[in-house]
Formats: C-alpha cells, sequence, structure tokens
C-alpha cells in the first residue's frame, strides 16, 4: 500500500485517519499477487510445468524449489529459442459482490458492484548472471497507471559445496520483503489465495508486519543453508528504505508502519522430504519487527513479533496431481504508539490466522481448489471501530471464510513448440464464502451489512510473456 500516510503534527489522529488505515490495509491484504516468469522458462529449456503446480506460479514442484534455491543459475546452456531475461505479466478481473457495495469498496472509482479491472501489469527482469549468480527483479504499474514502483524482487549469490559427505548450498539473499525469497512459496507473501479482487472489500485487521513490510516497503540481507536437500536454515535481518529511496522507488512518502529501528531479525527453518510420488515440506519462521512510528507522525515505537508454522504435501500420478499448503501465523504486538495517539484502547494486542488449501489438477490444465482462511485477534473498539463495511461493530477482527476456485492452464506443458514455451494464459473462477466478517454474521459493522453480503464472484485471466 503506497500513500497511506503523510507528514503532519503529531497529535491526536482524527477519525478518518483511523478508516483510512483500515480501508488501505484492507486493500493491503487483498491485492497480494504472485508471478509466473517465462523467462526462466527459456532459460532452463523447461516448460513452466517443471517448475509450477497446475503449471502456472506462485505453488512450486520440487524442481521449482531447488532452481529458486540455486539462485535461478540455472542453464539448458544450448537451448532451441533466444533467450532473453524479460517477462511481462497482465492481470484483468471481473468481481461481483453478494450485496452493492456503496461507499465501502476501497477503489472509490469503481461502481458499488460488476466490475471490470485491470489489476496489474507488470515487468521481470530474470535470470542467471553467472554460475553463482541470478536473480528477479519485478517492476509493477499502479492499478489506476497513475504510479510505476518496485515489486516483488530476489537477488542471490550461492555455491554449492561438501562438508563431510553432506552436500551443502549456502547463499546470500537481497530481497525487498520478508518471504518473498522463502524457496517454498508457502508463507504469506505467497499464501493462497494467489489472486483476489483489489474492488471487493476485504476483512479489516491490524497488520502482521511480516507481510506489511513486504512490497518493497524494506530492504533484507539473509543467509541460507540448504544441507542434503533437507534441511533448510534462513536468517537475516531487514530494514526500512530511506524516504528519498522510498519515494525513488514508487512507493509512495513513507511506508505505512513507519520505519525498522536498527533492524528486524528473519529466522526460518524448513525440512523436506520428497519419496516416491509424495513431497513433503515442514517449517517455521519468526520475524520481529521493532517500528518507529514517528514518520507516520505518532511518536513512539510499535513492536510486532510474528510466528508461525507451515507445511507443503504434493502427490503426483500420471495425469493427477494433488497439493495441500497450510501456515499458521500468531502475532503479539506492544502498540505503544497507537495507543498513545488513540488509535488502539489497548497497548498490547494479539492476533493469529489460519490458512489451508487443497489442490487438485489434471493434466496440470484443470484445477480446483478448495481453501479455508480464518483471522482471530483482540477485540479493540478504537482499532476496529464501527465503519460503514469496513468497520466492526463489536470491535472484533474474527473473519472466516471458504473459497472454492476452478482454474484452467491451457499453455506451460511442452517445450516442443514457442507458444506453448514462452507464453501461459491462467483463466480461474473463484467464489468466497464469508462464515465471519469483522467480528459478525449479520450486522456485522454497526450498519446494516451481513457477513453473506460480502461474498465474492471473482473471475481472472492471468497472462504472462
Amino acid at each position: 500500500m503506497r500513500g497511506l500516510f503523510s507528514r503532519h503534527s503529531p497529535g491526536k489522529w482524527p477519525a478518518k485517519w483511523l478508516w483510512g488505515l483500515v480501508a488501505a490495509l484492507t486493500v493491503l491484504f487483498s491485492v497480494d499477487r504472485a508471478e509466473a516468469v517465462p523467462a526462466f522458462a527459456r532459460q532452463t529449456d523447461q516448460p513452466c510445468t517443471s517448475c509450477h503446480i497446475g503449471a502456472f506460479g506462485p505453488q512450486l514442484t520440487p524442481f521449482g524449489i531447488a532452481f529458486k534455491m540455486g539462485g535461478y543459475t540455472l542453464t539448458a546452456g544450448d537451448t532451441p529459442y533466444p533467450y532473453i531475461p524479460i517477462s511481462a505479466m497482465a492481470f484483468a478481473s471481473f468481481n461481483n459482490t453478494a450485496d452493492p457495495v456503496e461507499g465501502g469498496s476501497p477503489a472509490n472509482d469503481y461502481r458499488a458492484n460488476n466490475n471490470f479491472n485491470l489489476d496489474q501489469i507488470s515487468l521481470f527482469l530474470a535470470g542467471r548472471l553467472s554460475d553463482y549468480a541470478g536473480g528477479m527483479i519485478q517492476i509493477t504499474a499502479a492499478q489506476d497507471g497513475s504510479s510505476v514502483a518496485l515489486d516483488d524482487s530476489d537477488l542471490r549469490l550461492t555455491h554449492e559445496f561438501s562438508i563431510s559427505s553432506q552436500d551443502v548450498r549456502i547463499g546470500l539473499d537481497l530481497n525487498d520483503g520478508p518471504t518473498v525469497q522463502d524457496p517454498y512459496n508457502t508463507l504469506y507473501h505467497y499464501a493462497y489465495p494467489y489472486a483476489s479482487s483489489a474492488v471487493s472489500p476485504g476483512p479489516v485487521t491490524a497488520p502482521f508486519a511480516i507481510q506489511a513490510l513486504g512490497g518493497a516497503n524494506t530492504i533484507g540481507l539473509t543467509n541460507y543453508w540448504w544441507i542434503n536437500q533437507t534441511w533448510y536454515i534462513e536468517g537475516g535481518a531487514y530494514k526500512s528504505l530511506s524516504p528519498t529511496w522510498f519515494s525513488a522507488l514508487g512507493e509512495g512518502s513513507v511506508p505505512s508502519l513507519g520505519e525498522v529501528e536498527g533492524g528486524a531479525p528473519y529466522l526460518r527453518v524448513a525440512y523436506q522430504k520428497q519419496w516416491g510420488n509424495n513431497f513433503l515440506e515442514v517449517g517455521g519462521v519468526a520475524f520481529y519487527a521493532p517500528m518507529a512510528a514517528n514518520v507516520i507522525a505518532m511518536p513512539g515505537t510499535n513492536t510486532y513479533l510474528d510466528y508461525g508454522l507451515d507445511a507443503n504435501y504434493q502427490y503426483s500420478n500420471g495425469n493427477h496431481l494433488f497439493a495441500i499448503d497450510t501456515n499458521i501465523l500468531q502475532q503479539q504486538a506492544q502498540l505503544d504508539a497507537m495507543h498513545n495517539a488513540g488509535l488502539a484502547d489497548k497497548s498490547y494486542n494479539e492476533m493469529e490466522n489460519f490458512r489451508i488449501a487443497a489442490d487438485y489438477y489434471y493434466k496440470n490444465t484443470y484445477g480446483f481448489t478448495m481453501a479455508y482462511n480464518g483471522i482471530w485477534g483482540t477485540s479493540d473498539k478504537t482499532l476496529y471501530a464501527p465503519a460503514s463495511v469496513v468497520g466492526s461493530a463489536n470491535g472484533s477482527p474474527n473473519t472466516q471464510s471458504l473459497i472454492w476456485e476452478a482454474d484452467w492452464v491451457p499453455f506451460g506443458k511442452s517445450a516442443d513448440t514457442v507458444w506453448d514455451f514462452e507464453k501461459n494464459l491462467k483463466v480461474g473462477l473463484q467464489y468466497t464464502d464469508y462464515l465471519e466478517f469483522n467480528g459478525g454474521t449479520n450486522n456485522f459493522d454497526g450498519f446494516g451489512h451481513n457477513a453473506s453480503g460480502m461474498n465474492t464472484l471473482y473471475l481472472y485471466v492471468w497472462m504472462a510473456f
């Protein structure tokens, strides 16, 4: 989310800032979109199915995980196609909510319902630099075309060697947000849903720092070790970009949560195993972010401790592929600056997010996904105050939803033709059924809206070339 806050004199925050905060967070959690990069297919002479479940990102196969661990350096050498390290992506959608949302859409230029949208256009510079270096830089145009900004970026130095007959790959990773660089793509930056509406209202929650500091808000340097292709250990730290760089990269004036004080440490550990047609990964992550809030006109500091577990299971058998991704994230937030500014009743706040998604793909072409997403947190009648659609009548952020999605991916299966090899298309139809929304089912916001009225039908077309 860009340009949410601007500098002004510290003091009591007016209510409109609070509604701006929660509306912005709604957008923040609804527009994350991962990418598929055909430039990597040209480099490796491999079809999309080699790296991606369902022949499209972001879910990674064991081969795709190893490719990312290896710093994007793998190359086929003599490929039949010219290698150009540039790719592009476009994303368009149609959105319908069960009840029209007059004045509740996060994008005020849209109608109350039945909106077509050109969500995103991105350009990628992606590929290997040498046997030891490679990366990806994404540049994305804003939905209204008013700005261009740095998006997901991941640059790596890596080397593989042996210690006491143990194969070890080590690497240094420079990236622009925690979990952007994660090799399993199961954590929060790439968690399901991989595509979601930027127009329909989403649940309002206080920010998980591990998510909010992504999207080019920060710069991070981590060191990772991959031992015998079994154990993965990564540690490092993140810092906020300076206001000059933040503005120069198109990110607005200041970061939405403030600036990281010192450094924000990041730790990731995972175990993976592959046997027969099965693959399993189980891991954990921790992130601590002390955020100086004076840059967003709140004296003091808010601190966030995020930690969680994730797992990823895949089974393939001929034309059939099953996958389950899940993660649970716990946050302990000390919101002293927000409490002192009158933006939260309580200085200490907890929140938990649990997601699980199960996929089935036939011939990596026809896919069906069922998912559950639940958020629970400390009630706070100031932080989650009543407001039409984007507020809570009882001060609770609790939200639960079921998602059904059907996909069609016609290309990306073969390296025999240029069309199937270098371009890809995904068409998805997704329905989100809210069991609970902003702490309630009926009149959840105090303005007469029901959770079922936020149910969303979402049709999207996602192109990569």
